[in-house]
């Protein structure tokens, strides 16, 4: 079994020193939120927003189970309630985004300077697999759902912005490693804000043999033995944000998530890749 090489710390500190020389005054926030607001950054001081609305969401999705009697290709809508808000206290904040890659995450903001910002954030990664989720779990071990907590570093680069996260599981769910890199760009037109998100994640054999590896207690005639390597896996956005009125906002995106072939041959996953396509009209308060 092959393991891919993990992200050094020196890689991550070469990459934020080029982007910083040619970035634009900002303060780091969530990327899919601040690239949606086509905004330099979030606000540096003290307070924050809510926005509370209601969106539809239709996907595929390459794990069986999430949902329950997932199939492949098959395509589910739900409706969801769509929450986005950040407030911060002397450089603590919560940030909320239900359109988000990462929707919920807690931190604190240890440093930011003209132009870069870096944090120190933990957030849940992964969810639980058992059967309280879905029937077809019944036979296999519980896998619990993690909390991973790291540094975040945020760079502005005109229009563009680019996010990593070196994150280490904390919760002692798999002592796995999960360093993500995400490149946005926004553009504008009139009152609509376009943008566009590309990036990739890697995450430790920990991780994906933890969620998508089968040990020999569980092993069956439908779930073989199975080891899952490290992966690397990416994704890419295109999305609209159009301020129907002052109070008002309406956003749409459409996203798909390759994985990696660490965990694609699991007898767990069903694709290769999931989709989706969401759209959400929400109030500011």
């Amino acid at each position: 079994m092959w393991k891919c090489v993990s992200i050094s710390p020196l890689s991550i500190g070469l990459l934020l020193a080029c982007c910083v020389a040619l970035a634009t005054p900002a303060i780091a926030g969530d990327l899919s939120s601040d690239i949606r607001k086509g905004a330099a950054g979030r606000d540096e001081g003290d307070g924050g927003y809510i926005e509370i609305g209601a969106g539809v969401a239709s996907y595929t999705s390459p794990i069986l189970g999430m949902p329950e009697g997932n199939e492949r290709d098959e395509i589910h809508t739900d409706p969801y309630l769509d929450i986005n808000a950040r407030y911060q206290y002397r450089g603590l904040f919560v940030e909320v985004f239900s359109q988000s890659l990462e929707q919920i995450t807690l931190g604190y903001m240890f440093y930011h300077g003209d132009n870069w910002a870096l944090d120190w954030v933990g957030l849940a990664q992964h969810d639980e697999m058992s059967t309280e989720q879905s029937w077809e779990y019944r036979s296999l071990n519980r896998r619990r759902g993690d909390f991973m907590s790291g540094p975040r570093a945020t760079v502005y680069v005109g229009n563009n912005i680019v996010q990593l996260h070196a994150l280490t599981d904390i919760s002692n769910t798999h002592g796995g490693e999960l360093y993500s890199l995400k490149l946005a760009r926004y553009w504008q037109y009139r009152n609509w804000t376009l943008h566009g998100i590309v990036g990739a994640t890697y995450r430790s054999s920990d991780i994906t043999d933890y969620y998508f590896g089968i040990d020999e207690s569980e092993a069956s005639e439908k779930y073989p033995v199975y080891s899952a390597s490290s992966e690397i896996a990416y994704v890419t956005e295109v999305g609209v944000t159009y301020p129907i009125s002052e109070k008002w906002v309406f956003r749409s995106f459409i996203r798909r998530i390759d994985m990696g072939r660490g965990a694609t041959h699991s007898p767990l996953i069903l694709d290769d890749h999931g989709e989706m396509i969401s759209s959400a009209i929400s109030y500011v308060f």
